[in-house]
């Protein structure tokens, strides 16, 4: 079971890892955050019907993703933020009321840890197989699209200039946002799914200026915070969202600290070569 659950870390963390790359270089870190509470609230109803979390979380995030998604194209910057944001205000609150609602049984037993902050023994192979081929099909996406996203990366503009559908390749990131966060979420708990997106883009982004070799550490940065959280959790006997979480934190910090450190290093020398 340490074995699937495992592996389900690494390919978790790394695809959240690289999607989150993505997400901040399209600027729709809002709007995934709010695909994130979208799954939340999809796991916390099925806890109340009875269904299996991983699946209705998939369906509320991937169809909030694409409705937001659309929606997304026809308003300005700020109507999208404050649109997406009202939504993240709803979910919680969905998600928040589908926990008090459920029965005495269901909040005494292991299904409301997965919610709220993942579980080992939620982790299953038939998710891991899903998790993994996920993974393929996201590399695919990539490979196929390669030239286009890399022009939507560096001009967003000049690419929709040169004709390439920018909103198309937004929406598609949106959906496997959904689509791996809904599968993700047992590991790490619906409130903390979203550190995995956030943390290693942003550690990534502290230490390495070059976009091409962030492309390459920020699915590392991911894989190592959700193995690293998932071995501690289990060593220490802590929720593993949480521990997860925690490590990812830890690593955003020291690179903040790391990268000013190299910041003030770098004054100073320029400043001995201004003096000599």
């Amino acid at each position: 079971m340490f074995e699937v659950a495992l592996l389900a870390s690494i390919l978790s963390g790394g695809l959240c890892g690289i999607l989150g790359y993505y997400v901040q270089r399209f600027n729709i870190v809002t709007l995934s955050f709010s695909v994130a509470h979208a799954a939340l609230a999809g796991a916390a109803l099925a806890l109340v019907l009875g269904l299996d979390v991983t699946y209705l979380a998939l369906v509320f995030a991937s169809s909030f993703a694409l409705v937001i998604g659309i929606i997304s194209t026809r308003v300005s910057t700020l109507e999208r933020e404050l649109i997406s944001m009202g939504f993240f205000s709803l979910f919680n609150a969905i998600a928040l009321l589908m926990i008090y609602m459920s029965t005495t049984y269901v909040l005494s037993t292991a299904s409301i840890s997965v919610v709220l902050w993942g579980s080992l023994l939620a982790i299953t192979k038939p998710k891991v197989i899903t998790l993994l081929g996920l993974v393929v099909i996201f590399s695919f996406y990539i490979f196929m699209f390669r030239s286009q996203i890399d022009a939507i990366l560096f001009d967003r503009k000049l690419a929709e200039a040169e004709g390439i559908d920018v909103d198309f390749h937004i929406l598609i990131t949106l959906l496997f946002v959904g689509t791996a966060i809904a599968f993700t979420l047992r590991l790490t708990g619906g409130f903390l799914v979203f550190t995995l997106l956030y943390n290693p883009v942003a550690s990534t982004m502290q230490l390495i200026r070059s976009a091409q070799r962030q492309q390459l550490m920020s699915p590392i940065l991911g894989a190592i915070s959700a193995m690293s959280g998932l071995v501690f959790s289990y060593i220490l006997d802590w929720p593993v969202g949480a521990t997860i979480a925690l490590i990812s934190s830890i690593i955003l910090i020291s690179s903040y600290i790391a990268r000013i450190v190299i910041n003030f290093r770098l004054v100073r020398i320029a400043s001995r070569g201004d003096g000599s």
